[in-house]
């Protein structure tokens, strides 16, 4: 008997049994579905998983030209007024009668200067230690070393705080950085060199790393997020806790509540914390605002997977109304919006979750059911605006609270592209080590610091604290 006769005979039968297998592959089809559409703009997959395929754009279409707009100031290099080498080009003789200029002082007319890396941009220094006779007692006198000179030949300090800049900053593995150390500079340090550099850096930036830890515990608004980090071949989680001016890094083989507990930043923090509504984090008192850049995308979802869903568009076009009223207000120099239109943003919101309410009714319980009731995603979605309603809503109320955790994500990046360089931290101490600097180097950045002049003072006495102007 063929397959096909089998399914006709079980349809005769035990039509019930058809039906349910019929139901489980409209579900598996449509999970399956699901998870072939998904891409950056629906979910929370990286661009980069979207391949060649065009992704529909969430931005409308600007209509300003490309490339520089009207008005704008051009950049070109700039004239140094302190040039290092001057080159006059003259005549050597007179175009007329063919006498000599050579002792003739010329008017200048005109300057042109170019920009070029000298054929030799590494100094060797060479200390001499003195040993010196008073002329009168006779006493030997001997000259003492600098306290930064340990060895009979070593990197300086210049040459370490750049090191430390391939390694950190520009993410480059120990051996690209040791080649283009010897395309630069002739000189080619090994792994062990430049793991002591990483080692150097990490001690000393202990004290300022607690500070930096402080004034994100101390600012009224703080972002945070997490993801995966590979340890000593396994899978562990990168936390990164920052504000518009600081930035702090932890790992911890736990993603949740453990991961949290781990620190204890986030436990003892009592301000405004911008999250993407991962469970964990409502186990802590501080407020909960988040993150509509998701919210955006899982509505996105849900009316390409289902049109009929125009609730979900709709909410979708009401969050970009709303951030854009809020932004102009802000831009006015405005701490509010008008009463008329916080409210109207707030009824509109509640209306389209009646709405929502009527297109996605619950699964009911079945008779001894035990546990969760398990509901599509769309419902669950719902249920979460639902609940934290005021969370979503609160950069329509509270002027300090962002519209996205852009700013965390973005804190985050550099640790993706840092695993798809380098794969994996071979040791926690290379992970400890990424985490404090990486925290130091952000903090730089967004503080608006010059990071060489700061990597090297980790080599001085006093390593740069970085502390943004009042």
């Amino acid at each position: 008997m063929s397959r096909r006769d089998e399914l006709l005979e079980l349809c005769r039968q035990e039509p019930e049994k058809v039906v349910d297998l019929i139901l489980a592959l409209e579900a598996r089809v449509a999970s399956l579905e699901g998870r072939l559409n998904k891409n950056s703009q629906n979910s929370d997959k990286p661009p980069s998983s979207d391949g060649l395929s065009k992704s529909r754009r969430q931005r409308p279409k600007s209509k300003r030209q490309s490339g520089g707009q009207q008005g704008r100031a051009g950049t070109t290099l700039k004239f140094s007024d302190r040039p290092d080498t001057i080159i006059q080009h003259g005549s050597a003789c007179c175009q007329a009668c063919g006498a000599s200029l050579s002792e003739v002082e010329g008017v200048i007319l005109a300057h042109r200067q170019e920009i070029e890396i000298p054929e030799k941009p590494v100094e060797v220094i060479e200390h001499q230690r003195l040993q010196q006779q008073c002329p009168g007692y006779g006493q030997l006198n001997q000259g003492q070393w600098p306290v930064y000179l340990t060895g009979k030949g070593q990197y300086e300090r210049r040459f370490k705080a750049f090191c430390l800049y391939l390694l950190s900053y520009q993410l480059l593995p120990y051996e690209r950085t040791a080649e283009l150390l010897a395309l630069l500079f002739g000189y080619q340090p090994g792994g062990g060199t430049l793991q002591n550099i990483l080692s150097h850096a990490h001690a000393r930036l202990e004290a300022i790393e607690a500070v930096i830890k402080g004034a994100i515990r101390a600012s009224p608004v703080g972002h945070s997020d997490e993801t995966g980090l590979r340890v000593a071949g396994q899978t562990k989680w990168l936390h990164v806790v920052s504000t518009l001016t600081y930035t702090y890094y932890y790992w911890s083989q736990y993603r949740g509540q453990k991961g949290h507990l781990a620190d204890g930043l986030l436990p003892s923090y009592a301000g405004i914390l911008m999250h993407d509504a991962y469970r964990s984090y409502f186990g802590h008192a501080y407020e909960h605002p988040l993150c509509n850049a998701h919210l955006l995308r899982e509505l996105q979802a849900i009316y390409e997977t289902d049109p009929s869903q125009r609730w979900a568009w709709q909410l979708r076009r009401l969050l970009r109304t709303a951030w854009s009223l809020v932004k102009t207000a802000q831009e006015a120099g405005q701490t509010q919006l008008p009463a008329d239109q916080r409210d109207r943003i707030l009824t509109l919101f509640d209306q389209l979750l009646d709405r929502a309410e009527q297109h996605l009714p619950r699964n009911p319980r079945q008779p001894g059911q035990r546990g969760r009731v398990a509901q599509s995603a769309p419902r669950n979605l719902l249920d979460r605006l639902l609940e934290h309603k005021a969370a979503y809503l609160r950069f329509v109320t509270d002027f300090r609270v962002p519209f996205d955790n852009n700013l965390a994500e973005r804190d985050l990046r550099m640790s993706k592209l840092q695993q798809k360089i380098s794969g994996c931290f071979r040791t926690d101490e290379g992970a400890n080590a990424f985490c404090r600097i990486r925290g130091y180097i952000s903090t730089l950045r967004k503080q608006g610091h010059d990071l060489l002049s700061a990597l090297f003072s980790l080599w001085t006495d006093t390593p740069f604290m970085p502390i943004p102007a009042e």
